[in-house]
């Protein structure tokens, strides 16, 4: 094994397991005892081991740990749920074997849970502490094959005495390194604390450790460890090992039924089923094992990769062991641990709550808990309050357990079930390993102490001022009992025990006796209740057995709670929990009315009226139930709303609302309508008031009412209807003098269609009225002559069948007997065909009104059409447009006008007007130009030669129709023709132009190019869809494309044409002048005779950045050019040079090397 460990990181720990049949004894407790046992490192090298304690609860508690010889003491204290470390002095270390006044004493007021850790570098073990009260007399040491990888390791066990004067026998299975030989007991005294270690280079597993009787000293409890100060498990290479360090069980919590799991991701685990009894007949996976395979007498081994069903008809202890890392030699990055020994517990110790701790320490990378629980129990099981996303699968060989591996992180976990279950909580990284029991129940099957409630269920917690029972059940018959209670009652000796049952557990007789008095505690905390029991069949420890049980007694908690005294009915009281003590479980509340609750803060309603009173009843996390704490609320009455209201209702009239509520206590003091329509309304007095619903409809009319109490009334809603309102409309009658009656025509309307239900009051307004001629009506269109030309008010009242009323009145006039027509033409000279003609009403009247107007606008072709006006007013325009015409020139039409004042009283007036013809123009111009197109005429045309002007309009037209693209700009233009005849009459007619814009292009500057050379064109150009067109094509790679490449032989000027998807063209020219190599002569006879007066050198002027340069013999340059447009005449300076050879430097440039050489003036 290769570890550094630290103290304070090997948390194997955190275990508690706080919930298990009540009369188990489990690994939490008040007083326990473990030794500093042998490891390799010792503690007098640079590597020595540590002993550290690892102690935690689920209370917060205080508490000493001391050494046996009185070397150390020391104090701790334990906050609930965290956890203390306490290292141990090395004084305390056993290295050799031999007795050792060393034993370890951990002592506490309240419960609390211990581990044990040894460790050193690469070495390390663990176990979880069994408190006093679970122990016994009568162990097996529980070893393995000892093999190490070093020197001087041996198998282990270890002997604490709780008591003085014990005597404990001792069988070694193998010969000790101090002599005693292999199955010869002997027996060694012991004081309390005192440790016998007993080491051996060979297995020790068997080793029979039991206290015995001495004299008049009885048997006394005694813990024993098993393990190994180094130790290799496997079968590979041995190059890493490990020790071991558990606390055994005692032989008497053995069980029967086993299942176990494989711990996961393992090649395989090794396992050991350990006989008390060699006849014993185990079972495994469903075949009976061979007693010929039984390991001295004691054990059978076997390893496996699956899960295992062990049965055996006597009790036996199982014990897993995980094996080296690479002991099938094949180390790979999956095979991960290193050795470690944890004893299982059988189904009979089976435990339903434990809190665990899966550390990271020691380079532990993944972290596992193995659980085996019931099929039926398996769906209630959960880690950290969740179910586990793994999932349980079935045992194979017992279909009614389930097994789980759950991969779990680091850190403290709960896992919890209805039912009990067995867990073990392991780890593994590179060489590394934990493993322990994640909590056991440690009862004697055969004989044990119980604690009983009233009821008579068995409990392992009691409250204080609990009536309790007391029992033992034994395996023989008795004739003597001695109890001691520890709660301030003597000591009782019943000599004549009452035996109240008899049970047959696997064949032998178990018989259960009572503890006679009342038992109560008074106080809180732990007390160890104790039986001094008859045996008379003697055996080592006597003929009499001590038997013991832990009860812990818990304070109460005290209820109490607060609440509102006084409230109203209905009304939601908050009710506050108060109570203290330990940490409240469960809250029964009952509110005196028949209702309850079990929430920790409730609220509750009243609906009754009345006195109650309120209890709270508290159950703390220890089971301990509170008196009740009691309070008296008063209900108060809620008042009594209602009302009435007035009929009949209608739309946008007052409805009259009375309040008639009521109260029993309390006076009201608020009133809070809600009227249906949107609108409430709070009121302070109940006086009778008035509401207007504005829409009819079928309302909820509600009220609440308020006492001075601050109680509300239960809302009241009543239904109410609102009928609509008629609409009371009629026609007045168009009448003159001369008409034989007024004929007035009912036009009234409601909204819920029921007009046939109306009843009509009509009043004429006629002062001249009689009794033949009456100024009333109750029909729905009547009639009234009257006799005067006047205007009259008219009264219309109508009442729907809801009896809801509405009236309407009109002003109308008896118009005087004849109107005279009459009529004016506008503008009359000047009507064209496309202008409306507008003819103005000046009819008169001697009284009254015009009651219509009829115009015929083509009488005499058409005498069946016509426009009538039922409201014609004075000087009123009417409208007509004409059928427009081009030919003739002119057209007449014969308009007449009618004018009426009432039925039969009418006039009418005719004029001929004539309307001239509009002239009709065309325009011809293209959909589309481009925009670098030269401007151009528009032409227009009058379709019938009609003399007369026009004129054009639009943006980049003249008014004589000169369309210019470029003024026009890119895009659709509108022009405008306007065309006027001599008649004045005019045309109009616009067209729409695009203009497409002309692609851009930039051939780019011009190129100088070595002769044989060639260079790719990069024009510039922008425009949508273009195509290219380069000319000429000789010396390009292509002539169509954007980007050709050049390789001309001469100087040429190419041209590019660049078109557009619209077909509009531009072009640019680029040059690109071809160098040729100069041609340069060596003499020159510059003596103005015409011929070779100059240096001309052939083709050097086409280089536009060539610079010459020519020196005499000196060095001396006597002439600089930079281009060579003009050649060198031979001066200096303006003389002639003498005749001579010279020197040139000439650097073309554009791409050509410099060239030099001799020049010779010759004269």
């Amino acid at each position: 094994m290769t570890k550094n460990f630290t103290c304070r990181i090997f948390f194997l720990l955190l275990l508690i397991a706080f919930v298990c049949p009540a009369f188990a004894q489990t690994n939490k407790g008040t007083e326990f005892y473990t030794a500093y046992m042998a490891n390799i490192r010792g503690v007098s090298t640079s590597n020595s081991c540590q002993m550290s304690l690892y102690i935690t609860s689920d209370v917060s508690t205080s508490g000493s740990i001391t050494i046996a010889d009185g070397s150390f003491s020391q104090n701790f204290t334990v906050t609930a749920n965290q956890v203390t470390t306490v290292t141990m002095p090395q004084t305390a270390f056993l290295g050799t074997e031999g007795q050792f006044l060393k034993g370890i004493h951990i002592t506490s007021a309240l419960p609390i849970v211990v581990y044990a850790h040894i460790y050193a570098s690469a070495v390390s073990g663990a176990t979880l502490l069994l408190p006093v009260a679970t122990l016994a007399k009568d162990y097996y040491s529980i070893n393995y094959t000892q093999r190490s990888n070093e020197a001087n390791c041996y198998s282990s066990f270890a002997i604490v005495a709780t008591e003085d004067t014990t005597t404990v026998e001792i069988t070694p299975a193998a010969t000790l390194t101090s002599g005693h030989a292999a199955n010869a007991p002997f027996t060694i005294a012991m004081k309390k604390g005192e440790v016998y270690q007993g080491l051996s280079a060979i297995d020790l597993t068997g080793t029979r450790i039991r206290s015995v009787s001495s004299g008049l000293n009885v048997c006394k409890k005694i813990a024993v460890f098993g393990g190994s100060s180094k130790i290799y498990i496997g079968n590979g290479p041995n190059n890493s090992a490990d020790n071991l360090f558990q606390q055994c069980y005692p032989t008497a919590s053995w069980g029967k039924n086993y299942v176990t799991a494989p711990l996961s991701n393992r090649p395989y685990d090794t396992y050991r089923i350990v006989v008390s009894d060699p006849a014993t007949k185990v079972t495994l996976n469903g075949s009976v094992l061979s007693t010929a395979t039984l390991i001295s007498n004691f054990y059978y081994e076997f390893n496996s990769t699956v899960p295992n069903v062990i049965i055996a008809d006597k009790p036996v202890q199982v014990a897993q062991y995980a094996i080296t890392q690479t002991s099938l030699n094949t180390a790979t990055s999956t095979d991960l641990g290193d050795p470690e020994m944890i004893y299982l517990n059988p189904i009979e110790q089976i435990i339903n709550n434990v809190t665990l701790y899966s550390p990271t320490a020691y380079r532990i990378l993944q972290s596992y808990i193995n659980v085996i629980i019931s099929a039926a129990a398996a769906p209630s099981f959960m880690i950290d309050g969740a179910v586990p996303s793994a999932g349980f699968k079935t045992v194979p060989g017992n279909t009614a357990y389930m097994y789980g591996q759950f991969p779990v992180a680091s850190g403290t976990h709960n896992i919890k079930a209805s039912d009990g279950f067995n867990a073990i909580a392991y780890g593994f990284g590179n060489a590394e390993s934990y493993g322990y029991s994640a909590g056991t129940n440690l009862k004697n099957l055969n004989e044990f102490v119980q604690i009983r409630n009233t009821a008579g269920d068995s409990i392992a917690t009691a409250c204080v001022g609990q009536d309790l029972k007391l029992q033992v059940t034994i395996p023989y018959k008795t004739t003597q009992i001695i109890w001691y209670p520890q709660n301030g009652d003597p000591t009782y000796t019943d000599n004549n025990p009452t035996l109240i049952g008899q049970t047959i557990k696997d064949n032998k007789p178990l018989y259960t006796y009572a503890y006679p008095n009342s038992l109560v505690y008074k106080t809180a905390g732990t007390y160890g209740i104790k039986l001094k029991i008859f045996n008379a069949i003697a055996d080592a420890c006597g003929s009499y057995e001590d038997l013991d049980i832990a009860l812990t007694v818990y304070d109460n908690p005290v209820a109490a709670f607060t609440a509102k005294n006084a409230s109203c009915q209905a009304d939601s009281i908050n009710f506050t929990d108060k109570s203290s003590g330990a940490t409240i479980k469960t809250w029964n509340w009952n509110f005196g009315d028949g209702s309850t609750a079990s929430v920790q803060n409730p609220a509750h309603s009243y609906t009754k009226a009345g006195d109650f009173f309120a209890t709270l009843l508290v159950t703390n996390s220890n089971g301990c139930t509170s008196v009740l704490d009691s309070q008296k609320i008063h209900i108060y009455a809620r008042p009594v709303a209602k009302f009435g209201f007035s009929n009949p209702d209608c739309a946008t009239k007052a409805v009259t609302i009375t309040d008639q509520s009521t109260s029993s206590e309390g006076k009201i003091t608020q009133w809070n309508w809600i009227f249906g329509d949107g609108s409430t309304q709070l009121l302070t007095n109940n006086s009778p008031f008035q509401h207007i619903y504005k829409t009819a409809g079928n309302y909820n009319l509600s009220l609440i009412t308020t006492t001075d109490l601050g109680c509300h009334s239960d809302t009241l809603t009543v239904p109410i209807v609102i009928h609509p309102l008629p609409l009371p409309d009629f026609t007045p009658p168009k009448v003159c003098i001369s008409d034989a009656f007024a004929i007035f025509t009912d036009k009234s309307s409601i909204s819920d269609h029921s007009e046939s239900g109306f009843t009509y009051a009509w009043d004429f307004g006629d002062a001249a009225a009689n009794a033949s001629n009456p100024n009333t009506s109750a029909l729905k269109n009547p009639q009234h002559k009257y006799t005067s030309a006047a205007e009259y008010q008219v009264k219309l009242t109508v009442t729907s069948k809801d009896g809801c009323t509405a009236d309407t009145s009109f002003k109308f006039t008896v118009n005087g007997a004849t109107p005279k027509a009459d009529f004016t033409v506008l503008n009359p000279d000047d009507l064209c065909s496309k202008r409306a003609v507008m003819i103005r009403n000046t009819s008169t009247l001697d009284f009254g009104n015009l009651t219509k107007v009829v115009l015929f606008y083509d009488y005499t072709n058409h005498p069946d059409q016509f426009e009538t006006d039922d409201n014609p007013t004075p000087d009123k325009l009417y409208s007509h447009q004409y059928p427009v015409f081009h030919t003739p020139a002119t057209l007449s039409y014969t308009v007449l006008m009618r004018t009426y004042s009432g039925a039969s009283c009418v006039d009418e007036k005719m004029q001929v007007i004539t309307l001239k013809a509009d002239p009709l123009v065309t325009i011809t111009l293209p959909t589309q130009v481009c925009a670098e197109v030269v401007p151009f005429q528009l032409q227009a045309q009058e379709a019938n030669n009609y003399p007369g002007t026009g004129i054009f309009t639009g943006k980049g037209v003249s008014s004589s129709g000169l369309f210019n693209p470029a003024s026009a700009g890119i895009g659709t233009q509108t022009v405008t023709y306007i065309f006027t005849a001599q008649n004045a009459c005019a045309d109009t007619i616009s067209r729409q132009i695009t203009v497409n814009p002309t692609p851009k292009v930039a051939a780019g500057k011009d190129i100088y190019l070595l002769e044989g050379a060639s260079a790719t064109l990069s024009p510039t150009v922008s425009g949508k869809n273009l195509t290219y067109k380069w000319t000429p094509s000789l010396g390009l790679s292509a002539d169509n494309i954007l980007n050709p490449v050049a390789t001309p032989h001469v100087n040429t000027t190419y041209k590019l044409t660049v078109t557009s998807a619209d077909s509009c063209v531009n072009a640019d020219e680029i040059t690109i002048t071809v160098l040729k190599a100069p041609v340069i002569p060596n003499t020159f006879t510059p003596n103005n005779d015409g011929i070779n007066d100059i240096w001309n050198i052939k083709y050097l002027d086409s280089y536009p950045n060539v610079i010459v340069e020519v020196f005499n013999r000196y060095g001396e340059r006597i002439y600089y050019s930079l281009g060579y447009s003009t050649p060198w005449d031979g001066r200096y300076k303006g003389a002639e040079l003498p005749v001579g050879t010279y020197y040139y430097i000439i650097n073309p440039g554009s791409g050509r090397d410099k060239i030099a050489g001799p020049v010779t003036i010759i004269r």
